[in-house]
């Protein structure tokens, strides 16, 4: 259909637009691939099982069979603790797939991962308009998109039926809201920032991240538009507090005065499990960056051998963590291609190359703070500051929960379309510097060409 679509369509006119579907196109075949290849018990977390009372499965089926909300106290039960949107959307569908379309029960619990490949696709499509947002086009839209589409990250999510997808999701549209309220200053556009945000919070309580670089938006706006447009500024702020509030704390204030739970509640592990990480000081979990971390390209688990002693290490420096999750989350390993371990030698070229992108990406954006470039200050701030948000809060949650499931990217995809955005700013800043520039565009080209070649075998490869 893409093909056709290409073939037919005014090329001088619209050759941008195909050429973005086509991209996006490309990048939904290898994560539909990867979600027909991957049950919803693959590389999950949190998920356990349905048929049983806990994790993210046990929190659906309970809404499913029922339909309330939990009348006990949700620190009983694993992962009873989050917010129930996309649980509920899970059940409803389920329940639509079983009782009115007359899916299985398997069946119907298998096809959860049509809503998170959705999920999945929509982070695609509001990436791309982030992009085209700042004008980007040509080598400095295209580049940033093939890092954004098959970035294994984004694959992996696509297949993961806990709350992580939907709520990346709305904090992405939150992102592009709060910007196009920056440049229009419309009441639907504050509207739909305030329903992504209380929405995301609803999916998820650690969406609200997103609310205090949003806050900062709002306040440079308040101050550089206060003579003439102070009532209607005003006015927006009480519509964005009413809806956003309620929608992104009822579940929250309902737990405290029921149970008397803190609002930002977490479920807490036992110092007794074997990925505990707390006998090691967090600076130096944080500053050691000692050669050995990087014999593996994959996270490193402790593990008991027959005799009940303990192998290996578990992996601490959370940066370095975060590095190897972003391209094979926590349970990608050298066993994973026993079939096939050329691909280990791909997954390494994939790790690296993701390395380089990411260093790329942070000298930009420190760069673009002090150069001009297609975004103003304001925009450039809140850009920075929700990064610095993901990050701070990452190092918090890696010190405060020592355990190396804590230090997975999936907490910070976001960071992936901010570092983009940086990129595409500075691919475009080249326009303008002649033949060096080119040499940079090629190297830039190659690095990603391979990276999104690499990403593809990989996960087309994993079953």
């Amino acid at each position: 259909m893409l093909i056709l679509l290409y073939y037919f369509s005014d090329m001088k006119r619209f050759r941008q637009q195909i050429n973005s579907a086509m991209l996006i196109g490309i990048g939904f075949t290898v994560k539909l691939a990867y979600v027909m290849n991957t049950s919803i018990y693959v590389r999950q977390h949190d998920v356990r099982s349905f048929g049983g009372d806990s994790g993210h499965c046990g929190y659906i089926e309970y809404l499913l069979f029922n339909h309330h909300l939990p009348d006990f106290d949700i620190r009983e039960r694993w992962q009873f603790c989050h917010p129930p949107l996309h649980h509920a959307i899970s059940a409803v569908w389920i329940y639509i797939n079983e009782n009115i379309l007359g899916a299985g029960h398997d069946t119907a619990r298998e096809s959860l991962q049509t809503l998170t490949l959705f999920y999945s696709m929509c982070i695609m499509i509001t990436a791309y308009k982030l992009l085209r947002y700042f004008g980007l086009n040509g080598k400095a839209l295209f580049i940033p998109l093939l890092i954004i589409n098959f970035h294994p990250s984004f694959i992996i999510l696509s297949g993961s039926i806990n709350n992580d997808v939907l709520s990346v999701a709305l904090i992405m549209g939150a992102v592009l809201s709060a910007l196009n309220w920056y440049r229009d200053r419309k009441m639907s556009s504050i509207i739909k920032t305030a329903l992504c945000i209380g929405l995301g919070m609803m999916t998820k309580v650690s969406a609200a991240i997103i609310a205090p670089p949003t806050a900062l938006l709002f306040l440079i706006v308040f101050i550089k538009h206060f003579k003439g447009e102070w009532k209607k500024l005003l006015c927006q702020f009480m519509i964005f507090g009413v809806i956003c509030l309620p929608l992104g704390l009822w579940f929250g204030v309902r737990n405290y005065i029921k149970w008397e739970i803190p609002l930002t509640y977490v479920q807490k592990m036992e110092k007794t499990e074997l990925q505990y990480i707390g006998d090691q000081s967090f600076s130096d979990r944080v500053t050691d960056y000692s050669p050995k971390q990087l014999d593996s390209v994959y996270l490193q688990w402790a593990w008991k051998d027959d005799d009940g002693n303990t192998q290996g290490y578990n992996e601490y420096n959370p940066m370095i963590a975060a590095m190897k999750t972003s391209v094979f989350g926590e349970f990608v390993n050298e066993q994973s291609f026993e079939n096939a371990p050329y691909l280990n030698f791909a997954a390494k070229i994939l790790f690296w190359d993701n390395v380089l992108i990411a260093a790329a990406a942070l000298v930009c954006m420190i760069a673009f703070l002090f150069i001009r470039s297609d975004a103003d200050s304001a925009q450039k701030l809140f850009l920075v500051s929700f990064w610095l948000a993901m990050m701070l809060s990452f190092y918090k949650m890696a010190h405060d929960y020592p355990f190396t499931c804590t230090m997975n990217f999936r907490y910070i995809t976001p960071t992936v379309m901010i570092g983009c955005l940086f990129i595409g700013f500075a691919l475009n800043k080249l326009k303008d510097h002649g033949s060096k520039a080119r040499y940079i565009k090629y190297i830039a080209e190659a690095c990603v060409m391979m990276f999104s070649s690499a990403s593809t075998l990989v996960y087309l490869t994993l079953v």
